[in-house]
This record gives C-alpha cells, structure tokens and sequence, in this order.
C-alpha cells in the first residue's frame, strides 16, 4: 500500500495535479492538508473516495481530507473539527489488523500543549498513522529549529 502526504492549500484548483499524481505514483491514500473547503465544495476524482473535515467555522481556510482508491477496504472515523486543529480520519482493513490512518491541520498560530496531542492521537486507537502539517518544529525530526509547539509534540511522541 502506497501513503502519501500532501499540503494542498487549497485542493480545488489543484485537481488535474492531484489526479496526475496519484497515478504516476500509484498512490492509494492521500492525506491532504489545508484543503480550504466549504459545505459548498464539490471534488470528485473517478475510482477516488473523499473523506474531508472542513474548518469548524465554515470559511474556506484549513481543513483537512483523505482520498482513498475506491479498491481499498476503509470505514470513515468521527470528523475531529476544532479551530486549533482539523482531522480526517479512516480506518482500512489490513491483512493482520486494521489500521487508522489520519490527515491533521494545526494552524501555526496556536500554541498546543502535550496534552492537546495526546488526545487527538488517542482518537484514532492503538494502531495509526498520523500525517500532515502540524506546525510543530523540532530538530527530531529533520527541522533547523524547536517552536514550543515542536517540543509539545515531541514529549508525547
């Protein structure tokens, strides 16, 4: 199975890229952030599902989505839609164990604490994969600097 993780801002207009993409790459899970959809978007992408979480106040800014090949055997989780972090979330059916797979969104103006991390994470059960943009700098994993939030996320990681 092929994952990967893309920050779209804003996935409207850049379909064609997108369905170009997953095909040259053979991708089955996209984890998409910073989508900026409203109730009104529409995107479809044939032999492609979507599964998105808008931002919670409705305007086109954040916002997070996965698309899944319609071959893969998934189930959708509860939408995790707050100002301070986005999150769409699905289950897919392995050969040993289900595994939750996840796209997060964490606006960089927001300062989370630990305990906001390990809460999310605990949403998504024992066994996950978690992608995207979480605006969370730290040296562990490959950035020049340490933000607050990269040291929040560290100590739960």
């Amino acid at each position: 199975m092929r994952i990967a993780q893309w920050n779209a801002n804003g996935l409207q207009q850049h379909k064609n890229e997108v369905k170009l993409f997953l095909n040259q790459n053979q991708i089955d899970i996209l984890l998409i952030g910073e989508t900026h959809f409203t109730s009104k978007n529409h995107f479809t992408i044939p032999g492609i599902d979507l599964c998105c979480t808008n931002h919670p106040d409705g305007t086109a800014h954040g916002g997070t989505a996965i698309l899944t090949k319609t071959t893969i055997a998934y189930y959708g989780q509860l939408q995790y839609a707050e100002p301070v972090t986005q999150a769409t979330s699905v289950r897919v059916k392995g050969p040993l164990r289900d595994i939750t797979t996840a796209a997060l969104y964490c606006p960089p103006q927001h300062n989370l604490k630990a305990e906001h991390f390990e809460t999310f994470f605990h949403t998504l059960g024992p066994c996950f994969l978690a992608g995207g943009d979480f605006n969370s700098k730290n040296t562990l994993w490959g950035s020049r600097l340490i933000t607050t939030k990269g040291r929040e996320l560290a100590k739960v990681i």
